[in-house]
């Protein structure tokens, strides 16, 4: 399935998810202001925005769900950034795996290598979760339907690089480099790509391809 999506889109996804505001309320729209610019790691001040712009509104939500958002949206630039160092040649051919780990401390509401197995993953030596990075088990096993993480919602799971050496020791297959292969992959950045630049404008609109599984 494939459809257009915004900077905008997922940052009102993510309010609507955690906060329990109405379409029609101010506080919705100054909320997705305030989360649009803010960019620095110390999100006090973004927190503290948010706060007063929900209690002026008559709203009183607790502080976790205020951070949750700022994390939420925060990581999705952070992850978005990585993926778009992963597409250039020398990535890929230096690092062209990655696993699935805890990058941050929080309790996990979904079994991940459970995830990962309904999703088609290969499960390695150690209950390794890794998987090529052009790999669709990337995209299959986010509930956003992008590649890159956060792969859910008030998640700690994230991925880090694996080296060829590495990967190909642990028994993995790399995709063979095909024309078409190559050809897909310089698709693939370019419409990355022009994602990078609607997340950094919250103007321009792009296209994924979502692939919806079905539990069994």
């Amino acid at each position: 399935m494939t459809e257009p999506i915004s900077k905008e889109q997922i940052i009102y996804k993510m309010i609507d998810a955690l906060l329990p505001l109405k379409p029609q309320d101010a506080a919705r729209q100054q909320i997705f202001q305030i989360l649009l610019k803010e960019n620095s790691p110390n999100t006090a001040t973004a927190r503290c925005m948010i706060k007063d712009v929900l209690r002026n509104n008559g709203y009183e939500i607790e502080h976790k769900k205020i951070q949750s958002c700022i994390d939420a949206v925060q990581g999705f630039n952070a992850g978005f950034a990585r993926w778009i160092e992963a597409q250039k040649e020398w990535s890929k051919e230096a690092y062209p795996a990655q696993e699935l780990i805890k990058i941050r401390d929080v309790a996990e509401l979904i079994d991940w290598t459970e995830r990962w197995k309904n999703c088609g993953g290969k499960i390695y030596s150690g209950g390794r979760l890794v998987a090529p990075t052009q790999d669709l088990i990337w995209l299959k096993m986010s509930d956003f339907g992008f590649p890159f993480p956060p792969f859910a919602l008030n998640s700690g799971m994230g991925w880090m690089e694996l080296s060829r050496k590495e990967f190909l020791d642990l028994g993995g297959e790399l995709p063979e480099n095909t024309e078409s292969n190559v050809q897909r992959s310089k698709q693939d950045l370019d419409n990355l790509q022009r994602l990078k630049t609607a997340l950094d404008s919250g103007e321009l609109k792009f296209h994924v391809k979502v692939e919806i599984i079905k539990d069994k």
